[in-house]
């Protein structure tokens, strides 16, 4: 009997939907409503969905199979090429998103924008098993809206196939006699804090400079180099350097030794006069605290990512060191004894973090964009 009254009442259904639609349509407010804002992929319905926005390449793929087993959490990832891409995309009224992976000096910008919820470290078993020299950074003093994920450097990478000795200083990226030799096999991050903080240090300067005259002559560094490079480039920059497309880079210090696996000529240095240090972030979105089995969800992503064995076996994959103390015995010793990746203390010295600027993010954003241009 129900199921002959299936399609009278699905003929009836769509009838009375049309109408409705064709009167919504008719009304001046329908006419003028404004698209909805963009959100992530949304969960099906019964399942349990953490959506998880990370850089690219930036996790060991069968920890989600772990995570999914053992508490039946399917995370779908989304990625993005620059702390200014996550940014522009949460701004940009992105919602939906539940753990996200932003830079130091990032992670300060979006706690003053209240973008991020405080983090409760009683809620994370695992927390305790940080380096204790990552639980008091400049950027977010205590870890109150984030939990370290990575850390490295940036620097220079190349292969030896190009060079009689390491490119050790940045003299051999910035100095335009030395560019003319590599002229369209140079490949800079599309990143303007990355790309003008190695440009300031280069010059004596500190990479979060406010002054405008030391930023004005970081630019000149850079467009004297610019018609010799071949990219701004995030998210290739290291195939190319496998392939041989390019020679001296601007990369991340993992980036490089992930190219290192396919072409053991590779390497990577950090320049004798100092480089950024940076840590990504687990951070969990003021939008997923709003919601208890969101927030319940992203803490139990964040605990497990911050297992010694997980962590480890992250940093195995990746190639960028763990701020996770208790995670060394699961590393490869090959990866815990390089010094570009745990460079040793005299090194470490001359690292800095890149830090919110404040104001003068409009001063780096207008001459990033006079250099993307000119």
């Amino acid at each position: 009997m129900k199921k002959a009254l299936y399609p009278f009442l699905l003929i009836l259904l769509i009838a009375l939907l049309a109408t409705a639609c064709a009167s919504e349509a008719a009304t001046p407010e329908a006419e003028s409503e404004e698209p909805p804002a963009e959100e992530a992929p949304p969960e099906e319905a019964g399942e349990k969905v953490l959506n998880f926005y990370n850089w690219s390449e930036y996790i060991e793929p069968e920890i989600f199979a772990l995570f999914e087993e053992e508490t039946g959490i399917k995370v779908v990832e989304d990625t993005f090429g620059s702390n200014e891409d996550l940014l522009a995309k949460l701004q940009g009224g992105a919602t939906g998103y539940d753990v996200i992976v932003p830079s130091d000096y990032m992670v300060a910008t979006m706690v003053e924008l209240g973008m991020l919820a405080e983090i409760d470290h009683s809620k994370l078993e695992n927390f305790a098993n940080l380096d204790p020299s990552f639980t008091d950074p400049p950027y977010d003093p205590g870890l109150a809206h984030c939990v370290p994920y990575f850390w490295g450097t940036t620097g220079i990478g190349f292969n030896w196939n190009d060079w009689e000795e390491a490119p050790s200083s940045w003299e051999y990226l910035f100095n335009p006699e030395n560019a003319t030799e590599f002229e369209g096999r140079i490949s800079l991050l599309d990143d303007m804090r990355e790309v003008l903080g190695a440009a300031l240090i280069s010059l004596g300067y500190s990479p979060n400079s406010t002054n405008e005259a030391e930023l004005q002559e970081a630019k000149e560094v850079v467009l004297a180099i610019k018609p010799y490079v071949a990219a701004f480039d995030s998210d290739t920059y290291e195939d190319n350097l496998v392939t041989g497309d390019v020679a001296l880079v601007l990369g991340w210090s993992g980036d490089v030794f992930t190219a290192q696996v396919e072409d053991e000529n590779i390497d990577y240095v950090i320049p004798e006069e100092g480089a950024v240090k940076w840590t990504d972030n687990l951070c969990i979105t003021a939008d997923a605290a709003a919601d208890p089995q969101r927030l319940e969800m992203a803490y139990q992503w964040i605990d497990f990512l911050n297992r010694p064995e997980i962590a480890g076996m992250n940093t195995n994959f990746v190639w960028y060191a763990s701020p996770n103390a208790a995670a060394e015995e699961f590393i490869d010793p090959e990866i815990l004894g390089y010094e570009a990746v745990y460079p040793p203390e005299e090194v470490f010295t001359k690292l800095q973090f890149l830090e919110n600027v404040g104001e003068a993010t409009e001063l780096y954003s207008r001459i990033w964009t006079e250099i993307s241009t000119e």
